[in-house]
């Protein structure tokens, strides 16, 4: 793609700079800020049920899933499969702005990885994707840090009114996750 001058180009930006509002992301500790995004860690995992999924124009029934708890040792331990992956962090996205959740190195080079939906201008909620697990068992810290939050510029049409995020009937489940800081 090459540069042309006066076109507008695509920005990224740090979620964490002085630029931005304060609040957009909670439970952020020192050592999770990289040169472009911020680490997430790992609060829950679920393992989905098998049961058949539905999506129509009017419906959404989600499989279903059982919480894995952490063994003595705080580690999720994982045989290969997909789960549902809960991070610590709350997300606030103003308008104007997107973002989502990429998978660390680490992770991608031991054959799992993360997948997110974006999370659009006026989403508030936790941050949530599927955990894949490729290859082999994998025995994964609670709090570890799993991803990487992108925030960027995006031009916003709407605002989200979806079926996710604090106060939903969805996220009920991660009730112990929705804790402010403070006031949005």
């Amino acid at each position: 793609m090459a540069f042309h001058p006066g076109e507008k180009q695509v920005s990224m930006k740090h979620i964490l700079s002085p630029q931005m509002m304060n609040g957009l992301l909670t439970n952020v500790q020192d050592d999770d800020l990289q040169p472009n995004a911020v680490d997430v860690r790992v609060d829950k995992m679920f393992r989905l049920k098998d049961e058949t999924f539905v999506i129509t124009d009017k419906e959404k029934t989600h499989r279903g899933s059982e919480e894995i708890k952490p063994d003595s040792r705080g580690m999720f331990c994982l045989e290969p499969g997909v789960y549902e992956i809960i991070m610590e962090n709350i997300v606030t996205i103003p308008q104007g702005y997107a973002g989502w959740v990429i998978t660390r190195s680490t992770l991608n080079r031991n054959g799992c990885h993360i997948t997110s939906g974006l999370y659009d201008s006026g989403y508030q909620g936790v941050m949530a994707g599927l955990l894949h697990v490729a290859h082999g068992p994998a025995a994964i810290e609670k709090g570890a840090r799993v991803g990487q939050f992108l925030f960027f510029e995006s031009e916003t049409l709407g605002m989200y009114d979806g079926d996710y995020g604090i106060g939903t009937e969805h996220d009920a489940g991660y009730a112990d996750n929705q804790t402010f800081g403070g006031e949005f």
